[in-house]
């Protein structure tokens, strides 16, 4: 009922508000990637409040959710990617490195 559906839309909104934290590089307006997704999550949901339909309601969380776990998903990804591409890459620790006039 409607008391399930209130907490699964905070949960849901509580989740968003968690994976935005892993966005810290700014937005083209300048501002950082979290804020931004977390001030439209905000407005989405509240706007959303307002709805009667319940089907609509359940519809729009569960695409927030299906959202949310597809961006999840291609952020660990290349996440994944990026960490097998740095340790393929050969790193010095910042040493310096032998050559012309260097035993």
């Amino acid at each position: 009922g409607a008391l399930h559906t209130r907490k699964e839309a905070t949960r849901l909104y509580r989740d968003i508000v968690r994976a935005a934290r892993h966005f810290p590089w700014p937005h083209e307006s300048g501002r950082p990637w979290r804020v931004v997704l977390v001030e439209s999550a905000r407005a989405e949901f509240e706007q959303a409040r307002e709805l009667d339909d319940a089907n609509e309601v359940m519809r729009r969380l569960v695409i927030g959710r299906h959202c949310l776990d597809e961006t999840a998903k291609k952020f660990e990804e290349k996440r994944q990617s990026f960490l097998a591409q740095q340790a393929r890459e050969p790193s010095d620790g910042g040493a310096p490195s032998s050559g012309p006039g260097r035993p």
